[in-house]
C-alpha cells in the first residue's frame, strides 16, 4: 500500500468515526442533563434563586446567607466553574436573599469552611437556571454551613437539591424538589 492509499484510508476512517456521533453528548453531566440554560434576565434569575432558598430554608431572623461567586458546575469536575453574573449578585443583595459573597475555605477535607466576618450561616451556590419542558425551569442549589473567621465551628453540613419552578406573574413558584445527584453523601 502506497502513502497515498494509506492517507486516504486514514481520512476515510476519521470521517466514519466523526459521523458516529461520539455517544451521549450529556455524558458526565450531573446538573441540567438534556437541558440548556434558560437565559433569564438577572432580576428573574434572582427571583428563581429566592424561590429555591425559600423552599430549602425557613427564613428566620439571624439566619445568614452568603453566595459563593462561582456557579455549580454541570459536571462533577468543579474546576473552572463560571462566575455568577455581578447583576445577579446585586439583585440577590437588593432582595435581601444574601448578605454578601464568600468563596469558603476549608482547613481540612470534610471540614466546616470559614468565611469573613463574625457570624455563622450558609454559603449558597447556584447552578445556571435551565429550561425544562414548557414553562418550567430548573435550578440546582447547594448550601454549606460556614463558620466565622475565628472561633468555634459548627458541625459540617452540606446539601444540594434541584428545584423545578414555574413563573407566576413576576414571582416563581416551586413545583418540584429532589435531592440532586451532586449531593454529598
Amino acid at each position: 500500500m502506497g502513502a497515498r492509499e494509506w492517507m486516504g484510508g486514514v481520512a476515510l476512517l476519521a470521517g466514519a468515526l466523526a459521523g458516529c456521533g461520539g455517544g451521549d453528548p450529556d455524558a458526565g453531566v450531573l446538573r441540567g442533563r438534556g437541558m440548556t440554560p434558560a437565559g433569564l434576565a438577572p432580576a428573574a434569575e434572582a427571583r428563581v434563586a429566592e424561590a429555591a432558598v425559600g423552599a430549602a430554608f425557613e427564613r428566620e431572623p439571624g439566619l445568614n446567607f452568603l453566595l459563593n461567586p462561582r456557579r455549580l458546575a454541570r459536571t462533577a469536575e468543579d474546576s473552572g466553574a463560571a462566575a455568577v453574573a455581578p447583576a445577579v449578585v446585586e439583585a440577590l443583595r437588593a432582595r435581601r436573599v444574601i448578605g454578601g459573597t464568600c468563596e469558603p475555605r476549608a482547613e481540612a477535607e470534610r471540614d466546616t469552611p470559614r468565611c469573613p466576618g463574625d457570624r455563622t450561616g450558609y454559603v449558597l451556590r447556584l447552578s445556571d437556571v435551565y429550561r425544562d419542558r414548557g414553562d418550567t425551569v430548573q435550578l440546582y442549589l447547594a448550601a454549606e454551613r460556614y463558620a466565622p473567621e475565628a472561633g468555634a465551628k459548627p458541625e459540617a453540613l452540606r446539601l444540594e437539591k434541584v428545584y423545578r419552578m414555574v413563573q407566576a406573574g413576576d414571582r416563581w413558584r416551586v413545583v418540584g424538589e429532589a435531592r440532586s445527584p451532586g449531593d454529598a453523601p
